[in-house]
C-alpha cells in the first residue's frame, strides 16, 4: 500500500530544472476550509526532534489502538499531526479538508467518479472520525477528513511555524487541472510568471492552492505544504544538523531570498516561505 510503503527518495538525482524567481508564486491560501497535514513517518521520536529543533513545535501523544500517533502544537495551538508507521521507507506530509459528514461522503463519490483512487479503506480513529486517503489522477496523494475536535482548534493565523498554503508540483498540469476542476469544483487560473506557467486553484474568489509543472526529477507529482517562517536562512543548519536535505537554498535572486524547500531526514518535501 503506496500510503504505508511510499516512494524511496533518491536523494542524490533530485534536481531542480531551471526553478527561478516567480516559479514558486508568493501565495497564501484565502480560504475558510482550512487543511490539516499529518506526516507519516518511520520514526516518531526522530520526527518529533528534527521539527521541534526547526520551528520549535511542541507534542501530545495520543495511543490510537497501538498506533503512535501525536498532535502538533506551533505556541498552545493545533496545526496537524505524526502517525509512526514502521514499515514506511520515507516519511511524507499529507494534506487532509476537513468537512462535514455529507460533504465529505459526497466529495468522496466525486472524486472517485473523476479518476481518483482510494489507497486504504476508510480510518476510523477516536477524535479524528473517518479519514480517507487518496491518489490524484497522477499518483499524488491527498486526503479527506471528518471535521472534529482537533480540526476545530487550528490555527490559521500569520504566524512563524503555521502552515500558510500547499501547492501542486504536476507532471501534467493540464491533466491535474481537469482532474481537481471535476473533483473539488474549482476553477483554474493560468498565469505566467518569470515567462513559466502557473495555475492558481480558485474556489469562487478565494485562493485554495497552487500548481506548477512538477520541478524536480525522478519523483512524481506531488502536493508540497508551505510553513510560514520569517527567518529562513536561519534554518539551514538546524536541517543540516539533524540529517535533513536542502533542495532550494535561500537565494536572493528567488523570492528575495524568502523561500526554501527541504527534506527531513527521511525524506518528506515542505516549503517555507516567509511573507
Amino acid at each position: 500500500m503506496k500510503y504505508f510503503t511510499l516512494i524511496l527518495l533518491c536523494f542524490m538525482s533530485l534536481s531542480f530544472v531551471g526553478l527561478k524567481t516567480n516559479d514558486v508564486t508568493n501565495f497564501r491560501m484565502q480560504t475558510k476550509d482550512i487543511l490539516w497535514h499529518d506526516l507519516i513517518t518511520p520514526d516518531l521520536d526522530a520526527s518529533k526532534t528534527f521539527y521541534k529543533n526547526l520551528f520549535g513545535w511542541s507534542f501530545k501523544d495520543v495511543n490510537f489502538k497501538g498506533l503512535r500517533y501525536t498532535t502538533i502544537y506551533n505556541d498552545s495551538k493545533i496545526v496537524g499531526g505524526m502517525i509512526e508507521i514502521k514499515t514506511a521507507e520515507n516519511a511524507t506530509w499529507i494534506s487532509a479538508l476537513p468537512l462535514s459528514v455529507s460533504e465529505l461522503n459526497d466529495r468522496i463519490k466525486k472524486i472517485t467518479v473523476s479518476g481518483g483512487r482510494a489507497v486504504l479503506a476508510p480510518l476510523k480513529l477516536p477524535e479524528r472520525g473517518k479519514q480517507i486517503v487518496f491518489e490524484g489522477s497522477q499518483g499524488e496523494e491527498f486526503s479527506l477528513m471528518s471535521i472534529n475536535s482537533l480540526t476545530s482548534q487550528l490555527d490559521n493565523s500569520k504566524q512563524d511555524g503555521n502552515w500558510i498554503g500547499i501547492e501542486l508540483w504536476a507532471d501534467d498540469p493540464e491533466q491535474a487541472k481537469t482532474f481537481y476542476e471535476s473533483a473539488f469544483n474549482v476553477s483554474t487560473i493560468k498565469t505566467t510568471y518569470d515567462n513559466k506557467p502557473y495555475w492558481k486553484f480558485k474556489s469562487g474568489s478565494n485562493l485554495v492552492a497552487g500548481m506548477m509543472k512538477n520541478p524536480i526529477t525522478n519523483q512524481g507529482s506531488q502536493w508540497v505544504p508551505y510553513v510560514q517562517y520569517s527567518d529562513i536562512a536561519n534554518l539551514v543548519p538546524a536541517i543540516k544538523k539533524d540529517g535533513g536535505s536542502i533542495l532550494l537554498a535561500p537565494n536572493k535572486d528567488i523570492r528575495d531570498g524568502n523561500l526554501g524547500i527541504f527534506q527531513d531526514q527521511f525524506g518528506a518535501i515542505f516549503a517555507v516561505q516567509n511573507f
